[in-house]
């Protein structure tokens, strides 16, 4: 899927798009779908079609992040699927690596890749990167953090980047420990300093 183009606020439960929008698909309870513009090809900025879903445990925030992140590539996969795919355990997710093989695996492919960098400096510039590169071809990036939108998480939280604006300085972030489905736009500064051992799966 491509990056819908928008022009307008990000509203409580989707986005505001221009020109056509394509049929918006009913939503289960505890979901909010986020309707896909017409396919008008690769967007400067935009935020990817993709279904919300509020992480159905307090620790399978990385199942959900996942989910959100395939269906940006038309994949609905249920929580529990992905928690058990990944070993998610009461303490969480093991190893992120468990993640990137989700993705992969249940996108029938190897694109994704665990990324982690050594400094601060090249951390933000590589995220700007990578979600740019990312978006503009159809794929969501899961970031691992421990602070995030005035929240901490000391033992690590995930939510995931479904597009951005102003040339790769604001994030779309879509993060299941927020019902309802909100999306939240952050600085790519503020996003990158809250990432947790300078890693994300994209």
């Amino acid at each position: 899927m491509k990056l819908a183009k928008i022009t307008g606020a990000i509203a409580a439960a989707g986005v505001a798009l221009t020109i056509l929008t394509a049929p918006v698909a009913s939503a289960a309870p505890g979901e909010t779908v986020i309707p896909a513009a017409a396919e008008l090809g690769i967007q400067g900025e935009g935020v990817l079609p993709h279904q919300f879903q509020v992480q159905k445990t307090g620790y399978w925030c990385s199942a959900a992040a996942a989910r959100i992140a395939l269906t940006a590539r038309g994949k609905y996969v249920e929580q529990s699927t992905l928690a058990s795919f990944m070993k998610v355990t009461t303490n969480g997710l093991p190893n992120i690596k468990n993640l990137e093989n989700a993705l992969d695996h249940y996108t029938g492919s190897t694109y994704y890749q665990v990324k982690q960098w050594s400094t601060d400096s090249q951390l933000l510039t590589k995220l700007k990167g990578d979600v740019v590169y990312n978006a503009n071809r159809g794929h969501a990036v899961v970031i691992n953090v421990i602070r995030l939108n005035g929240r901490s998480y000391s033992g690590g939280h995930y939510a995931t980047i479904v597009g951005y604006r102003a040339g790769g300085n604001e994030f779309a972030v879509s993060d299941p420990a927020y019902a309802g489905g909100k999306l939240h736009w952050l600085s790519a500064s503020n996003v990158s300093s809250g990432i947790k051992l300078r890693r994300y799966v994209a």
